[in-house]
């Protein structure tokens, strides 16, 4: 995504945010509420459509092609506060997960998330409304999986979560990275992100203002201590 910029009518909420997501690794886009991180993912997503700028994926451009077909393309946004389906099962959430997935791989995909969250595996005929946030967060990404994606977008993944549930989340996230998907995640939680990041981008009042590896974001801390505030970054 290079050079984003995205209105809401006469607001312009993004003005010159880029940024880029490898496969196998975790890319990590940190800024304050209102920073225009959510916006900026949800316009990768095909939810928004840019005012400029260009997204690309699997080299081709896809700015501005709506959400349903960007699944399609193999990317899939994790949207914040997780909007699982909370009267369905866990099962039923994932087949629902599954149906831009190629044919035949229904079954294979819930497997495989059964394998990745060994919890949902046991909650498989729970009404999804009644797990954990932990849980619910677990099976987002896993209805996010059956669609076989090439690039995963979370965004938030670690929002109004447990300490303890959040290192649990956030190595799922990692975990998912590690089998050769790409992951793009929003976070305000520095200290958890960092520990699973590859790349770091810093986003302030709708702009890119830093880039580098989580190893260098980790040992700069004064620069980035100065745009994201101590708080954010706790221990980091």
């Amino acid at each position: 995504m290079t050079d984003l910029h995205v209105s809401y009518g006469a607001v312009r909420a993004v003005h010159g945010v880029s940024f880029a997501a490898t496969a196998g690794q975790v890319a990590l886009v940190l800024g304050a509420n209102g920073a225009g991180k959510t916006t900026s993912l949800r316009a990768v997503a095909g939810f928004h459509k840019p005012v400029s700028g260009t997204v690309r994926f699997a080299g081709r451009d896809i700015t501005g092609v709506a959400a349903h077909k960007v699944v399609r393309r193999g990317m899939v946004l994790v949207p914040e506060g997780r909007k699982i389906f909370a009267p369905l099962t866990v099962e039923e959430n994932l087949r629902i997960g599954g149906y831009a997935a190629p044919r035949g791989s229904l079954a294979p995909g819930i497997a495989q998330v059964y394998e990745t969250f060994p919890i949902l595996g046991e909650r498989r005929h729970s009404q999804a409304g009644l797990l954990s946030g932990g849980e619910q967060q677990m099976l987002a990404f896993g209805r996010a999986l059956m669609s076989q994606p090439k690039l995963m977008l979370m965004d938030e993944p670690s929002m109004g979560l447990a300490p303890a549930m959040v290192e649990r989340v956030l190595s799922g996230a990692r975990a998912m990275a590690d089998t050769g998907i790409g992951v793009l995640m929003v976070e305000q939680n520095a200290e958890a992100g960092l520990r699973v990041a590859d790349t770091v981008t810093v986003v302030t009042r709708g702009e890119t203002v830093w880039t580098g590896t989580a190893s260098e974001a980790r040992a700069d801390k004064a620069v980035v201590h100065a745009m994201l505030g101590e708080a954010a970054l706790g221990g980091v």
